[in-house]
């Protein structure tokens, strides 16, 4: 077969085939990171380091195999891989190295008193610096993901940037962490309304409505919402500002 034989194409066709998974998953992450301003748990991107580390002695290792009869080749192979890594795993080798640093270096009793600082978001916001405002609270919602104040106020700020799609995303990922009855209904209200209004959505207005009634089947406020839903259903209304 020329430089190469037949154990050095089975080489080369496990140094691609594992390469599928190891393309995907760092795209997943950057879209994760970039797209939707969110981080995996600590414990997955340790993991995900881990295995990355594996994956790159495997490789190394088929790389060698497969094509030490053509150095140059192998070279650019290494590079290749390299350079792919540091694009598609580098934001999250750092991120997870500086969140292992922080929980090392604060006790984990203290990182729990920790308050999101909203001042100087609230002034850029105060000063119609919209764009700025929503640089900060992405910051902070980076340090507390499931703070569903930082998260409404995300979604009220794409809603000032005339983003609806943006700004129903982040009220949804607020709604996950309410566990008021009462504050989930006034989300959920928010929601219905851009749903109605700016997006003509109204499959999305009683998909929320029956998450609502699924998540507080039992409370008052139940009730209105499923006379609202079977409204909704029945006449193709859209009654979300009501109640």
């Amino acid at each position: 077969m020329g430089v190469f034989d037949f154990l050095d194409v089975v080489g080369i066709f496990f140094w691609v085939l594992f390469l599928v998974p190891y393309v995907g998953w760092g795209l997943y992450t950057l879209r994760l990171r970039y797209r939707y301003h969110e981080e995996l748990p600590l414990g997955t991107e340790a993991i995900t380091v881990g295995v990355i580390l594996i994956f790159y002695l495997v490789e190394l290792y088929l790389l060698k195999w497969s094509l030490a009869a053509v150095p140059v080749f192998m070279i650019f192979a290494m590079l290749g891989l390299f350079v792919s890594g540091a694009a598609l795993y580098g934001p999250l080798g750092v991120s997870f190295f500086s969140r292992l640093l922080v929980d090392l270096v604060m006790p984990a009793e203290r990182s729990k008193t920790r308050e999101p600082r909203y001042a100087p978001a609230e002034a850029l916001e105060r000063d119609c610096d919209y764009g700025g405002a929503l640089n900060e609270y992405l910051v902070i919602a980076r340090v507390f993901p499931r703070d569903a104040t930082v998260l409404t106020r995300i979604g009220e700020l794409h809603m000032k940037l005339e983003q609806p799609e943006e700004a129903v995303r982040w009220f949804e990922r607020a709604l996950v962490c309410i566990d008021s009855a009462e504050k989930s209904l006034n989300v959920t209200n928010r929601i219905c309304t851009i749903y109605t209004r700016q997006l003509q959505s109204p499959h999305d207005t009683q998909r929320l409505l029956a998450e609502y009634i699924d998540k507080f089947p039992d409370t008052p406020y139940a009730v209105s919402v499923r006379e609202r839903l079977a409204r909704l259903r029945e006449s193709g209304q859209r009654p979300c500002e009501s109640g």
